[in-house]
């Protein structure tokens, strides 16, 4: 079975130890207690029946407020969710980041609905139940509808065909973007200017083509500084990146360091 949700815990502990894998996104449930999320810069307080979506690409970090800081934290494969809920505006939360987006969403009056849900989601997921992947999505996909009646804003992604061309862009990217990989590749294939991909796919996504490819393959270089010996050299190829040179600088400028001092303390 296909696996929609990579990894889902329900914690009390400090802090949460999970490893991220490559094109994973991340939801957080705060049930009780309060953490401070520090999110691609911007800075979220999070308290009970609050959702926080972390996308692929997003550094974070989190810090205890009250305690007890109970929460569930669930890893999602990105691929998996475009085929769970194909075309539908519930992904975009775990994609686009335009302006005004807010990681975390409040569900207030929704949160004993939210707490059963993930107490079903957990149930399911440790089991062995028949179509427990068919439950798995349906529970999930509850969740999202009401993070998106409690924000709309949030996942706005118009139902046009620009839309939908940009999204097609974006799994495109996803697929590829470990291979020679241009913006004026990537237009000639979805049959647009470049310049109207690139205007287009940063309104609707915050990054723009060029930003993306290069944070898609700075995240999996990231995962296999973490996950495997290979030597810098060797992870900028598989990353994608023309020469080792070009990978450190990236790396240097997304994270502060470069990938070497970032393998040491990782």
């Amino acid at each position: 079975m296909r696996s929609l949700l990579l990894d889902l815990q329900h914690s009390l502990a400090q802090a949460p130890e999970h490893q991220h894998v490559h094109l994973s996104c991340e939801m957080v449930y705060v049930r009780r207690g309060r953490a401070r999320f520090t999110i691609a810069g911007a800075d979220y307080t999070a308290g009970p029946g609050c959702l926080v979506f972390i996308s692929s690409l997003e550094e974070h970090q989190v810090r205890v407020l009250a305690e007890p800081y109970e929460r569930y934290f669930a890893i999602l494969s990105l691929p998996e969710l475009s085929r769970a809920f194909p075309h539908s505006p519930l992904t975009a939360v775990f994609r686009n980041r335009p302006q005004g987006f807010v990681h975390c969403v409040a569900l207030r009056r929704d949160k004993p609905e939210a707490d059963a849900l993930f107490a079903r989601l957990c149930a399911e997921y440790a089991g062995d139940l028949p179509c427990a992947r068919q439950m798995v999505e349906s529970l999930l996909g509850q969740l999202l509808v009401l993070a998106y009646r409690a924000c709309p804003g949030d996942f706005a992604v118009s139902p046009t065909p620009a839309a939908k061309r940009i999204l097609d862009a974006q799994q495109y990217m996803e697929a590829h973007f470990t291979e020679p990989l241009s913006v004026a590749d990537l237009a000639a294939h979805l049959y647009v200017s470049p310049c109207h991909l690139a205007h287009s796919f940063r309104a609707q996504v915050g990054y723009s083509p060029k930003q993306y490819i290069r944070l898609l393959r700075l995240s999996y270089a990231k995962e296999l500084l973490e996950t495997t010996d290979d030597s810098i050299a060797s992870i900028a190829v598989q990353s994608g990146f023309a020469d080792v040179n070009n990978f450190i600088r990236a790396f240097r400028q997304c994270y502060g360091v470069p990938p070497g001092q970032w393998r040491r303390r990782a």
